[in-house]
């Protein structure tokens, strides 16, 4: 097959709301969900073909793929005697039960099916007819030219021939269709020519608007349009993740139904498309995987856990040893954390996200979080008092050598766990962490470009509209900012909401303070077209915002208006979204609580992810609490810390379990407010 650029969605991020009421800001839309078969297989004798078939379908989203690529030698290859570029029936067997095991199906291409020799197809129908369940079509060539006047040997009339030979007496028997991917300037015809096209329509164009024209004249006419997209570096096209993901998204806006990956496993044999597409030759993903997956209409986001990656606290452990017990972390120094390749963190991710808990500071203080092959940036994710627990979400990119760095002025303990990450290639574009906005007016203070400053504290009902887009590294086109807000210096008890500028304001609250305290939560805030987010403060306080990533146009995060999932405040009023688990009562010490997510508040049943906003209050002693898959074990691990009588919220980037549900355990008595902020499909 010829090659053919195009291009995909985007992936997740944060967001945060706390335990206040309903909301009514804005939302985006979820990406639709498309198929993807891949051209080409593996090769069975291959050692890395099980690993690769595995990664097509967990990596990159491929629910089937055509046989072993071979590069023809010059001269022996042409449409209708396509030589050696087919592999032997036998061998397309052996890749079937490798595709089967990965829960891929495969397309098989067996001359035998189309040819004239009847007892030949009766042998190859019977051959086939034990595994037709993991068959996807019968494959009868590539790229057929319609050129009249026809003559019977033309490539058009063969594949008029060979087209209805298998749809009259293959289909019947195994119930699987023909398949061809035809040149763009032949759709038409084969809609006329080749009974039963419309069912499922292929074509490949290779310039210009890469056939989105096609799809959208096909798009009420066809019950399924097919689009071609290339995965494959030769010498005109070299494919990237941003380029992937574009033309996807593209395509997919003009009607397209499935995409036929030009990629894969390489190309055996062969120094003319590189040696790796959606996988390396050892099996493993490459980031052009994650763009594929995404243009799909899937997160490339992994969940995790959570689990522990760093215990400085004597006596307690990590989820495999490491970084454990290595005590308080004296002020002024960094901390290197070693994450890549931990817990099922992939050696290339990109970014990771963490939830933070410094322990017992010996002074008022902040928490930097940054990749350690860059340098230690001004701006900081946590700011707390002296010997108090505090905790919160931070998205951060990983060093080139697999680790994450922290400092803190002040000597303190940190407790450090995984929610997930992203793989190379994904569309969350992690940042070093940049100051958008500091409203004190030390001298000393700055951000990243020197507006947004020393404006002075915010008044009472203040609305601030802040620049994010084409600041500290976020685009213009940016739909949503992970956002670090920090409130310092409050007169009195508060709250902080974020929204886009062009909506209305929701009345959830992203950041909850008392009077004096210095609070800090991590909101994935959505973007007003024109690149602003609004902050409303109910009472006088100081507010700074530091920014640590982005989610470009079209990604595949969908954000929700705040939407209440659970309230167990007995309290006259209390509600939730749809009426369930209002008023629970306290949820006693040491049990979990199973929280319904699946098919509420429009997060659909097939989110792998939900980003939760979680808040605690009412707690007589203090504690944690821990949100996991309820089809899985509880970790050791934490996603809030709360002190007696104090209202805490933090982000929760949780792991949905088969049932639908995520589990909260709490350490101690305490009442428990969930918000949905967004979800990962």
């Amino acid at each position: 097959m010829r090659k053919l650029v195009v291009m995909a969605l985007v992936t997740g991020a944060l967001a945060l709301s706390a335990a206040r009421p309903q909301a009514a800001g804005a939302a985006t839309v979820a990406p639709e969900r498309v198929d993807a078969w891949a051209w080409c297989g593996v090769r069975p004798d291959d050692p890395g073909a099980q690993a690769a078939a595995d990664s097509m379908a967990r990596d990159a989203g491929i629910t089937a793929t055509f046989g072993p690529c071979n590069d023809p030698a010059p001269g022996t290859y042409t449409v209708i005697d396509p030589g050696t570029r087919y592999v032997s029936p036998a061998d397309y067997m052996r890749m079937l039960l490798i595709n089967a095991r990965a829960g891929m199906k495969t397309v098989v291409y067996d001359a035998r099916l189309y040819g004239t020799d009847a007892t030949a197809r009766d042998t190859a129908i019977a051959y086939w007819l034990p595994v037709r369940e993991h068959i996807a079509a019968w494959d009868i060539g590539d790229e057929y030219q319609y050129l009249p006047p026809l003559t019977p040997s033309s490539e058009w009339s063969v594949l008029i021939a060979r087209w209805n030979r298998v749809r009259s007496n293959v289909t019947p028997a195994t119930g699987v269709h023909p398949y061809v991917n035809l040149l763009a300037d032949t759709v038409e015809r084969a809609l006329v020519d080749l009974p039963g096209a419309a069912d499922l329509v292929s074509f490949t164009r290779y310039t210009g608007d890469l056939g989105a024209s096609v799809a959208r004249s096909l798009d009420d006419r066809v019950q399924v349009v097919m689009c071609g997209i290339n995965a494959y570096d030769h010498l005109i096209f070299q494919p990237t993740p941003a380029t992937i993901r574009t033309g996807m998204a593209d395509l997919v806006a003009a009607g397209c139904d499935r995409f036929l990956v030009f990629g894969g496993a390489r190309v055996y044999d062969s120094t003319n498309f590189g040696d790796r597409s959606l996988v390396d030759p050892a099996g493993r993903p490459t980031p052009l995987a994650a763009a594929v997956l995404e243009g799909t209409g899937r997160s490339s986001f992994l969940p995790l856990g959570p689990a522990r990656l760093l215990e400085t606290r004597p006596g307690l452990p990590t989820a495999d040893g490491i970084a454990q017990g290595v005590g308080v972390r004296p002020g002024g120094t960094d901390t290197i954390l070693p994450v890549a390749g931990r817990v099922g963190i992939r050696t290339d991710a990109g970014s990771v996200a963490l939830n933070v808990t410094v322990v017992n500071p010996s002074a008022p203080g902040f928490l930097t979080v940054w990749p350690c092959d860059q340098p230690r940036p001004l701006a900081s994710q946590l700011t707390f008092g002296a010997r108090t627990d505090v905790a919160t979400g931070v998205l951060t990119k990983i060093g080139a050598a697999g680790t994450v760095c922290f400092f803190s002025p002040v000597d303190t303990d940190l407790v450090v766990d995984v929610d997930g990450a992203y793989p190379a290639g994904a569309g969350y574009a992690p940042l070093q962490p940049a100051r958008l906005l500091e409203t004190r007016t030390d001298p000393n203070l700055a951000t990243i470009d020197g507006t947004f400053l020393a404006s002075g504290a915010r008044p009472a009902a203040g609305v601030l509209a802040l620049r994010v887009g084409g600041r500290g590294g976020v685009p213009d086109d940016a739909t949503e900012a992970v956002l670090n807000v920090t409130a310092t210096r409050p007169t009195l008890d508060g709250f902080v909401t974020v929204y886009p500028c062009d909506a209305q304001p929701p009345t959830a609250s992203n950041l909850n303070f008392k009077a004096g305290a210095t609070v800090t939560n991590t909101v994935v805030a959505p973007l007003a077209a024109d690149g602003t987010v609004c902050l409303f403060n109910l009472t006088p306080t100081d507010l700074v915002v530091d920014v640590s990533g982005f989610v470009p146009a079209g990604g595949a995060f969908v954000s929700l208006r705040p939407s209440r999932l659970m309230d167990t405040r007995p309290d006259d009023g209390i509600a939730t979204v749809d009426g369930q688990q209002a008023r629970l009562g306290l949820r006693p010490a040491q049990t979990s609580t199973a929280l319904i997510v699946g098919d509420r508040a429009t997060v659909p049943a097939t989110a792998r992810t939900v980003v939760l906003n979680v808040t605690v209050t009412g707690s007589t002693q203090g504690g944690f609490v821990t949100a996991y898959p309820c089809t899985g074990t509880r970790p050791n691990a934490s996603s809030l810390n709360y002190a007696a009588g104090a209202t805490v919220a933090n982000l929760v980037i949780a792991p949905v379990g088969t049932d639908g549900r995520v589990c909260l355990f709490t350490s101690t008595a305490t009442h428990l407010v969930v918000d949905a902020a967004g979800y990962l499909p």
